[in-house]
């Protein structure tokens, strides 16, 4: 509701100067309409403000720094509106209008109610807070200035600005002219001083704040860096016959105070607003430091070749030498310390990177770069390996980062950086990560390296510790199983030869051939475990085909006829046993389907069960199968959704 009331007296408001400077063009009286361009920059102003006012307010419920801006609209347009009709009905028609007079002597005064507003805006930017309790009463000490500068205004009698030198004050308190006059130059000086201390604030503010409090001010810094100016150029021309200069120092001010106040407030993450503040004062700087050498050269050189024929053209191609041999390190020069001013904790963070870009030391990583660049010891650096999706550390480690700045090149991640918040801005991060971009590319390669060393010796402890827990099983199986066997026939033998009753003899060498067949089918049956003796004469096919008379459910659908290398044989025998294996033991399967193919010199072994599924892949047997295929050059999929079944599938480089 307040914010509708604030737009019908701005939209009358300006309505009224607009028709009113149409009136006084009707009469003649150009020289009391404005100049079109004052027109189009007072509009803006009003619009800026109001509209960025009203956005404030009605996103940032509460916050005081919309209502101020609303504040400004409504002086602005008030003044516009009460101004043109004050010139028709006191100066133009004088006694055509109601309280023409007294209108001309309340406008006069009203532009303290606009210091007032954006000093207010300036000291509660971007909190809605004073920086502290001093500081709030300056602030309310300069509303109280302008409210007293504009009371002591509107009743003096003493004559006001032009075009109302010769309107009398309808409203003035006689015999306190002297007075009233004294205390409404005091209340002009004290407001325009209380809107530099509100800038002054700003900056105090910027200098006492860190990381994303520092940012939000940068945008109202760059805007509030010409305040001092526009306030002396209003006051010189305030007096003056041309209006057009004041209008536009404060008036044109104002239309980019509201926006930079707002995105400080609302979207300061928007852009690196340090980088802009940074490039434009270098540039600005710059642009004084050749312009002084040329100007200076031309002299030097002129005054030197005084007399000499061509001496301006000698000049002039000296100066424009010299000034482009400054340019560049005046440029370097000037950047380097205005970066190091703005935001010296940036500055340092990427001297170090560039540092290590240009010379890196021996020995040093550029994670530990990074951790020193941005004070942050706790800094960790997770490498993306695209061929195998998967992030790992600098020595190949897998590992999973969560809330990190991630680094990306066109075709995907490179790195992901980790920090600690408190030690070191997410922005600075940011900046300093994509410096650090072709340096964290290299350390992504040595790490996608670091994790097929740390695979290659993590496989072959599998392989050495299986290949050991084999032994174990074999030296098991023959001590439960042979040797006892063997030892109780050789009891049995030489108790027969001891009792020496030949029917008792045969029956014992009857039993003890019995038992030889016994021991001879375990080491027959231990022996094909390890490396059938079918795979050697039939090939993989016919071990297959033995395979599936031996293990029930067993299933060979297709196998080629052809052989392979023997290494290829065995590997492909082995992981069709282990698959198996694991089938039998964990997967409560019924049907164990085998295919082998060849495709393209490799040989394809897929191994599927009708079993429960879900099987662990970081399994012993899962991961025997891998390291075997994967010694061999090969690969192994898996694909076990739970309670469809599993399939596993291998393959492996061959020549047929």
């Amino acid at each position: 509701m307040a914010c509708a009331a604030v737009w019908v007296v701005l939209a009358t408001a300006s309505g009224a100067a607009l028709v009113f400077d149409d009136r006084l063009r009707d009469l003649g009286r150009t020289d009391l309409t404005w100049d079109p361009v004052v027109i189009a920059v007072y509009t803006a102003a009003i619009a800026s403000a109001g509209l960025i006012g009203t956005a404030l307010v009605l996103q940032r419920e509460g916050h005081p720094v919309g209502w101020s801006f609303l504040a400004l609209a409504t002086s602005l347009a008030a003044m516009a509106g009460m101004d043109q009709y004050a010139r028709e009905g006191a100066v133009a028609r004088p006694g055509s209008l109601p309280a023409a007079s007294a209108v001309a002597h309340l406008v006069d005064p009203l532009f303290l109610a606009f210091f007032a507003s954006v000093a207010l805006a300036l000291h509660l930017t971007p909190t809605g807070r004073f920086l502290d309790r001093a500081w709030a009463r300056m602030g309310w000490g300069t509303i109280a200035a302008a409210v007293l500068g504009y009371a002591a205004g509107i009743f003096s009698d003493r004559p006001i600005d032009a075009p109302y030198e010769g309107v009398v004050n309808p409203l003035a308190l006689p015999g306190l002219g002297n007075l009233l006059a004294t205390l409404r130059e005091v209340g002009a000086m004290l407001t325009a001083l209380g809107l530099l201390v509100g800038a002054a604030s700003l900056f105090v503010r910027y200098r006492r704040s860190e990381g994303d409090d520092r940012l939000q001010l940068l945008w109202m810094v760059l805007a509030t860096a010409p305040l001092p100016l526009c306030v002396l150029v209003a006051f010189l021309f305030r007096d003056a016959d041309n209006q057009a200069p004041q209008l536009l120092a404060t008036a044109g001010w104002v239309v980019v105070v509201p926006v930079t106040a707002a995105l400080s407030i609302t979207r300061y993450h928007l852009f690196e607003v340090e980088r802009i503040l940074s490039r434009t004062f270098t540039y600005l700087l710059l642009t004084v430091v050749v312009i002084a050498t040329y100007s200076g050269a031309v002299v030097a050189v002129g005054y030197a070749l005084t007399g000499v024929a061509g001496s301006g053209t000698i000049a002039a191609v000296v100066a424009t030498l010299t000034a482009v041999s400054v340019a560049a390190p005046a440029r370097r020069w000037l950047q380097d310390a205005l970066d190091r001013r703005f935001n010296r904790r940036r500055y340092d963070a990427l001297r170090v990177v560039e540092r290590h870009l240009r010379s890196p030391a021996a020995g040093s990583s550029i994670e530990e770069v990074l951790a020193e660049a941005l004070g942050d010891p706790t800094l960790a650096v997770a490498y993306h390996v695209e061929e195998r999706a998967q992030w790992v550390t600098s020595d190949g480690r897998p590992t999973e980062p969560t809330d990190a700045v991630e680094v990306h090149r066109d075709d995907g991640p490179v790195a992901r950086v980790s920090f600690d918040a408190s030690r070191a801005a997410r922005h600075l991060v940011e900046t300093v990560t994509a410096l650090s971009l072709p340096e964290l590319d290299n350390a992504r390669l040595r790490a996608a390296m670091a994790l097929q060393v740390v695979e290659l010796h993590e496989s072959r402890a599998r392989i050495t510790t299986a290949q050991l827990a084999e032994r174990r099983r074999i030296e098991r199986n023959l001590h439960d199983g042979a040797q006892q066997r063997l030892l109780a026939l050789g009891f049995e033998l030489q108790a027969a030869l001891l009792n020496g009753d030949p029917a008792r003899l045969a029956s014992d060498v009857a039993r003890a051939v019995d038992q030889t067949r016994v021991v001879l089918d375990e080491l027959r049956d231990l022996a094909n475990g390890l490396h059938p003796e079918v795979l050697n004469d039939g090939g993989l096919a016919a071990a297959l085909d033995d395979l599936s008379r031996r293990v029930p459910g067993v299933v060979t659908s297709r196998c080629p006829e052809s052989r392979f290398d023997p290494d290829v044989e065995a590997t492909a025998w082995f992981v069709v046993c282990e698959a198996v294996a694991n089938a039998s033991k964990h997967a409560a399967s019924t049907i164990i389907q085998v295919d082998v193919a060849e495709q393209e010199r490799s040989l394809l072994v897929s191994i599927s069960d009708n079993g429960s599924g879900g099987a662990d892949s970081t399994g012993s047997g899962i991961q025997g199968i891998r390291d075997r295929a994967e010694a061999a050059g090969g690969w192994m999929e898996l694909d076990s959704p739970p309670g469809k079944g599993t399939t596993v599938r291998v393959e492996l480089p061959c020549v047929p």
